[in-house]
């Protein structure tokens, strides 16, 4: 049966096959259109001629409408459309066609269906230079549909509300903004859906979201009744946490804000972020101490918000906010610790030192930010804390810049923080934090592909070794090891390889997400789901993924879509945010809608083959072989000239079906540990295998039960 979209843009299919030519051509889509929207009653040819070729004359516009039906006919079947008269009348029964069938779902106040069916605006982005009118046209009709699809919205909203379908209202809502971006009333919803499925602080972050986009795509002030329900909103914070703790304190939560550099030379900035990213390290150690990771703090580097706002975004009490001025070999050092809540100064403290004092300076304000919020520290804690990572000032230098560098997460930056960490290495053989930092660069060129796994993996093994060697406490170095186990599919080592890195550093994000990683692969969901939490608590804006990841593992995913829409819309242009939004919405049975993000994903990322073998994948499941195979043959290409991972061909093959070709090459992904094998048990893109008897032996090989 042929299927007609015109919803969202334009595609006519004969099956799995898009119809391309003079059906295709933009005049005979218009027609389509017409007489799809005119039904059950026939489209005037009058009408149409009107719309359509408003500047021929009469005889020349009634040849191209013939000749438009004709051509309409041949592809459609001649039944799909009747004379009638002078009119042209659409058979519904002879072909699919979405904007019918929405039209009939409108009619018969069907919201779910309606809402199924919307996939965007009529002829999105469609024009006709000569017909001004058929623009008017699609205006009224794309407005008329819009609407429906809004009050189709509100009503499931409602349903939900009564039934505490809590998630499933939140995607609702969502999906009211993503109609009307600058509506008020949308905003006000989705922050209340927020609050009730119990992330206020999203619901906070929502309203400053909206007061930005009026703020930048329309030069409008805030919406008042907005920001007055983020303002009740964050009462309702402050009384709930004085509820908690009698006295009225709160937990003792610390962000350290990215120190601001105020030495002339802008270059000195990388040494002011790694000033920021030790004292982080430090208090990290401290188990009496929640502490937000960097990834989180520097979005808020050009201090853009007041600092009871970004108190209020990264749901923390403290905030520690500093500066650096930094001139030959002085170093002139500003701390100051202020409450999130009330703007009071806890602590304060200027050092005017040598530069080669730089470390005891991060160690003395991380005991003094110890010592104002009463966390108590071990004999441990306090050693550990009191060491120092080199006592060379050059090769420290090295190490920030090496940071700077790997925090990039491209393959060039990579690479260069690699070199950056081998000479301050070099200039201290004794530099343990270095070499920590070697093995965690080489393992993430080993699992993203970036680098052939067998040798990355075996320079990580020796790096993190030599680490373990120089400092058997280092949590960064323990976290490592663990995640280089959890490859080698030791499950039982790189367990104790994190639990003994949480020792050590209690507040590492990383740790928490690599540990929830590994719980995944071993379809430990609650678990998994636990420690992906814990580190998105941490590090709110770098881990959001994982836990999305794992939500899908674990069948999910009304909670896993509501996340993946969270982190979209704060990041629409990170290619792993769109890749995982795409497989959520595809997990939820919105196909379009997740091959239309997997497509962004692939445009923002167009070097990773990763997410083009996704889509590749998903091309093949939505039964679009053609693309699917395009993909594949891409994949081929790269590879005449660059490494690309088995594990990216397996996924187009399961896509497509050929489970032995897929498993051919999983097999050789697991041998080589090239990418994520150590999540194939439970992962849903690889789920036509699992019963396969290859697969299951697969899985013996990785010492689990298949």
């Amino acid at each position: 049966m042929i299927t007609v979209q015109l919803l969202g843009g334009a595609c006519l299919r004969s099956g799995d096959a898009p119809l391309t030519g003079p059906p295709a051509q933009r005049h005979r889509i218009a027609l389509l259109t017409l007489i799809v929207a005119a039904s059950p009653k026939p489209l005037s040819r009058d009408r149409a001629m009107a719309l359509l070729w408003p500047e021929r004359d009469l005889a020349n516009s009634r040849r191209l409408l013939n000749l438009a039906t004709h051509v309409l006919r041949s592809a459609l079947g001649e039944s799909a459309i009747s004379s009638t008269g002078d009119g042209l009348l659409l058979n519904p029964g002879s072909l699919r066609c979405d904007l019918h069938e929405l039209r009939s779902a409108i009619a018969a106040g069907d919201a779910d269906r309606v809402v199924e069916l919307y996939t965007g605006p009529l002829l999105d982005g469609f024009h006709l230079d000569e017909s001004t009118e058929l623009g008017y046209w699609l205006d009224e009709q794309r407005g008329e549909l819009a609407r429906a699809y809004t009050s189709a919205l509100l009503t499931l909203a409602e349903r939900q509300q009564r039934s505490g379908d809590v998630h499933g209202r939140v995607r609702t809502c969502r999906r009211l903004v993503a109609a009307d971006p600058y509506s008020g009333a949308h905003a006000k919803s989705v922050m209340r859906a927020l609050d009730d499925a119990g992330d206020r602080v999203a619901a906070i972050q929502h309203a400053a979201e909206h007061a930005r986009r009026l703020r930048v795509d329309l030069e409008l002030d805030p919406d008042p009744s907005v920001a007055a329900l983020a303002e009740e909103l964050k009462r309702s914070v402050t009384r709930r946490d004085a509820a908690q703790d009698g006295s009225g304190a709160r937990a003792a939560t610390v962000a350290v804000l990215p120190f601001v550099n105020f030495s002339a030379d802008p270059e000195n900035e990388y040494f002011a972020d790694g000033i920021t990213e030790d004292v982080i390290a430090h208090l990290s150690k401290i188990r009496s101490l929640s502490v937000i990771s960097r990834t989180s703090v520097m979005p808020f580097k050009r201090r853009q918000h007041a600092l009871k706002e970004i108190g209020e975004r990264l749901g923390v009490t403290t905030l520690l906010d500093g500066s650096v001025r930094h001139v030959g070999d002085r170093v002139r050092i500003v701390a100051t610790l202020v409450d999130a809540a009330s703007n009071r100064d806890l602590w304060a403290e200027t050092y005017d030192r040598q530069l080669t004092d730089i470390f005891a300076i991060q160690t003395d304000v991380a005991l003094h930010i110890a010592r104002a919020l009463q966390a108590e520290l071990t004999h441990d804690e306090q050693e550990r804390v009191l060491k120092e990572p080199t006592r060379n000032v050059q090769a420290y230098r090295l190490f920030q810049h090496g940071r700077r560098s790997y925090i990039q997460y491209t393959q060039g930056s990579i690479r260069r923080a690699i070199e950056l960490f081998g000479r301050a290495i070099a200039l201290d053989p004794g530099f343990a934090l270095a070499y920590a930092h070697i093995a965690m660069a080489y393992s993430e060129q080993g699992e993203s592909g970036n680098m052939a796994p067998e040798a990355a993996y075996r320079q990580a093994t020796e790096a993190v070794g030599n680490a373990l060697r120089l400092d058997p406490e280092l949590g960064e170095a323990h976290c490592i090891l663990g995640h280089l186990a959890t490859c080698e599919f030791d499950w039982a080592r790189a367990e104790r390889e994190f639990k003994r890195a949480l020792e050590l550093s209690p507040s590492s994000a990383d740790t928490y997400d690599l540990y929830g990683r590994m719980c995944a692969g071993v379809c430990r969901h609650d678990d998994a789901i636990a420690l992906s939490r814990r580190a998105q608590e941490l590090d709110p804006l770098a881990h959001r993924m994982d836990l999305v990841t794992v939500l899908l593992r674990a069948e999910r995913y009304d909670e896993a879509l509501v996340r993946a829409e969270e982190a979209a819309e704060l990041n629409p242009t990170d290619g792993r945010i769109l890749a995982t939004l795409g497989w959520a919405y595809f997990l939820s049975g919105r196909r379009g809608e997740g091959l239309r993000e997997l497509q962004k994903a692939v445009s923002v990322a167009p070097d990773n083959t990763m997410w083009l073998g996704q889509l590749g994948e998903a091309y093949g499941l939505s039964g679009d072989m053609e693309n699917a195979r395009l993909i594949l043959e891409q994949l081929q290409d790269r590879a005449r000239t660059a490494f690309v991972s088995p594990y990216h061909f397996a996924y187009v093959h399961a896509g497509l079906g050929d489970a032995e070709r897929a498993l051919d090459w999983l097999e050789r992904a697991v041998a080589g540990r090239t990418g994520p094998t150590y999540g194939i048990k439970g992962a849903f893109l690889l789920s036509s295998l699992r019963d396969h008897p290859r697969f299951r032996a697969l899985l013996r090989q990785m010492n689990l039960d298949d």
